[in-house]
C-alpha cells in the first residue's frame, strides 16, 4: 500500500510541467517631474516565481506640466534546457500630466498610454513509467498582446529618498496567436487568452534613496485580474530593483547657488 502510494504522488508531481504564465507585469514609470525639461532613466531586474526581467525606463517633461515617458522589458523563465521555457519583450509609451505640490514636497501624476508585447512558448511534458520518467517535446506557441493602462500615482519627494504610490490599471488583448502545441491541456490554455479582453488593476510602492542625481530605485506591486482568469497563468506579484538617474535643472541651480 505504501508503494502504491508513493507511486501515485510521483506519477501526479512529474506529469505536471512547469506552468508558463503568460503575462508578466513591467515596473511602473513613476517619474515625479517637479519642472518642465527634466530627463529621467532608469535600469532595473526583477525576479519572480517563473521569470526574470530586464528593464530600461525613460522619462521627459515639457512645458505646461506634459510628461513621456517610454519603456522595454526583456523577460525569460523556465528550463531552456528542456525545451520548457517561455521568453519575451514588451515596450510601452505613454503621455501624461504632473503637478507638483511645492508647500507639501508632493507630486501628483496621471498618464495613459499603449504598449506591445511578444512571447514565444516552448513546451515540454513529463510522462512516468513504472519507476522512471521520461520527457516529451510537446511543441511551442508565439504570442503577441496589447496593453491600454491608466496609471495616477502621488509622490513625495525629499533631499535623499523619494516615495510614491501608484495604480495602474489596463485591459490586455492577445492577437496573433500561432498554437502549435500537441498536448490538449497546454493548447487549450493558449487559445483561451484570445477569447476575451482580459481587464488589471495593479497597486505599486517605490521608493528611492540616495543622492539627487542618481539613487537606488524597489518598487513592489500586486497585479489582480479584474475577472475570472481560470485558464490564465500571471505573476501575481512583481518586485524589481535598479539605479534611478535624474538631470534637472533645479540642481544645477543648487550648484551654482552654493559656488557664489
Amino acid at each position: 500500500m505504501r508503494k502504491l502510494t508513493i507511486t501515485i504522488i510521483l506519477t501526479s508531481v512529474l506529469l505536471c510541467s512547469c506552468n508558463h504564465y503568460y503575462y508578466v507585469a513591467n515596473t511602473q514609470n513613476v517619474p515625479l517631474f517637479r519642472e518642465s525639461n527634466e530627463f529621467h532613466l532608469s535600469g532595473s531586474y526583477s525576479a519572480g516565481v517563473y521569470s526574470g526581467s530586464a528593464e530600461i525606463q525613460a522619462a521627459y517633461s515639457f512645458p505646461h506640466n506634459i510628461g513621456l515617458m517610454a519603456d522595454f522589458m526583456h523577460t525569460k523563465g523556465g528550463d531552456v534546457s528542456d525545451l520548457d521555457y517561455g521568453k519575451g519583450n514588451y515596450f510601452e509609451g505613454g503621455l501624461g500630466y504632473y503637478k507638483p505640490f511645492e508647500k507639501y514636497g508632493g507630486v501628483f501624476e496621471i498618464y495613459g498610454g499603449i504598449g506591445r508585447g511578444k512571447e514565444h512558448h516552448e513546451y515540454t511534458s513529463k510522462h512516468f513509467d513504472q519507476w522512471d520518467y521520461y520527457t516529451e517535446y510537446d511543441g511551442n506557441s508565439d504570442l503577441s498582446f496589447t496593453k491600454l493602462f491608466i496609471q495616477p500615482s502621488y509622490g513625495l519627494m525629499f533631499d535623499v529618498l523619494d516615495l510614491a504610490l501608484s495604480t495602474r490599471i489596463y485591459r490586455l488583448s492577445f492577437t496573433d496567436i500561432n498554437n502549435k502545441i500537441t498536448e490538449p491541456g497546454e493548447a487549450d490554455e493558449v487559445n483561451y487568452l484570445s477569447d476575451r479582453g482580459h481587464f488589471f488593476i495593479e497597486p505599486a510602492i517605490t521608493l528611492r534613496g540616495g543622492w539627487k542625481y542618481i539613487k537606488a530605485q524597489f518598487q513592489a506591486s500586486y497585479v489582480g485580474h479584474l475577472g475570472n482568469p481560470e485558464y490564465f497563468f500571471y505573476e501575481d506579484f512583481h518586485f524589481s530593483a535598479g539605479l534611478y538617474f535624474t538631470i534637472a535643472k533645479r540642481f544645477r541651480n543648487t550648484v551654482n547657488n552654493t559656488d557664489k
